[in-house]
């Protein structure tokens, strides 16, 4: 029986990938990587995860999938018996927060469980088509960050896109933020690929707070009381649960203290209701992290620090940072009680 993970108009051109980092060929993907397979049939689906996972059980690796029931249902009828040999997450579940996907990705494919190759690999799609617009900005920024968060481990990762059923804009995410894409059973480069703090600092949505919403100038530490504790009480008036306030509290507090310590004047917070979501807004005139991958590279292993930003990520449902040359806005997102 398989194991479980714990929750938490495109051109396509490109060049074909030579060597032992070519798909179809008896290595195993053992050059490692991150790759994004294009599909749009069940058929094609099956085939190119079904093979890419089955090059992993051969060579005796950790393999694990990261599906839909509905995916892994396709999966388990190509595998059979084989199936049993996976670790499998719902991705509903798993994706739920970015942030810690990541970290139960890292705790993956840091090894307390790998097997005597010491590879871990991983195929892992979720249904972007449901979700919001922010959160697909939001996984699609985690998609480029992989590329370094991951590249030191011996690791392979496999990310289904539908491009039958997917608008073009995330597909030409997907090719950006992938250095090799596995399409019609060939494995190339991607054309698109671009480095992945560019593509972090670049695929975010500026937006101003609402006119209605009140601002809290951060002059002095002293300020950022006032605008943690109303956060707190928007928190509390959106219906959320005592853990969920803290959490917000707590990132309200980090980035308003980042904003204070790294930032320049003048310094504004806002909390409000968008849509689904209760937003912290933190702005200031200084031009943003030096490094965009910070928040997203666990701190210990960031030299430029970044903590406040990485427990944001962990607590909340997103964090964008929208960083221009006269300004940086910082949005946290908690999703409202259902």
């Amino acid at each position: 029986m398989a194991t479980t993970l714990p929750s938490a108009a495109v051109t396509r051109s490109g060049d074909p990938l030579e060597g032992p980092g070519a798909l179809g060929e008896d290595h195993g993907h053992r050059d490692g990587g991150h790759r994004a397979l294009v599909y749009d049939d069940p058929g094609a689906f099956v085939a190119g995860v079904g093979g890419f996972l089955r090059d992993g059980m051969r060579a005796g690796d950790h393999v694990a999938a990261v599906l839909t029931p509905e995916k892994m249902g396709w999966l388990r009828d190509e595998l059979g018996a084989d199936a049993d040999a996976l670790e499998y997450a719902d991705a509903d579940s798993f994706y739920a927060r970015h942030g810690q996907m990541l970290s139960a990705m890292l705790d993956l494919v840091e090894g307390d469980r790998a097997p005597r190759s010491g590879r871990v690999r991983v195929v892992a799609e979720q249904a972007l088509l449901r979700r919001a617009p922010v959160d697909v900005r939001a996984y699609m920024r985690y998609e480029a960050a992989a590329n370094e968060v991951f590249g030191g481990y011996d690791a392979s990762i496999l990310c289904p896109y539908d491009t039958a059923r997917l608008p073009d804009e995330i597909i030409e995410a997907a090719l950006r933020t992938h250095p090799a894409v596995v399409e019609d059973g060939g494995e190339r480069r991607s054309a698109a690929y671009m480095d992945p703090r560019a593509f972090v600092r670049e695929y975010v949505h500026e937006r101003g707070a609402p006119p209605a919403a009140p601002a809290c100038r951060i002059e002095r530490a002293g300020d950022i009381a006032a605008a943690r504790e109303r956060a707190r009480a928007q928190a509390i008036a959106a219906g959320f649960g005592e853990d969920a306030v803290e959490d917000f509290t707590l990132a309200v507090s980090e980035i308003a203290t980042n904003a204070l310590l790294y930032g320049a004047g003048p310094r504004l917070v806002w909390s409000y209701v968008d849509g689904d979501d209760l937003v912290c807004q933190v702005r200031d005139a200084g031009s943003g992290p030096a490094d965009p991958l910070v928040g997203y590279m666990p701190p210990d292993e960031d030299p430029s620090g970044g903590r406040g930003l990485w427990i944001a990520h962990q607590i909340c449902d997103v964090v964008e940072v929208a960083s221009r040359a006269e300004h940086t806005d910082v949005y946290v997102h908690m999703r409202l009680p259902r």
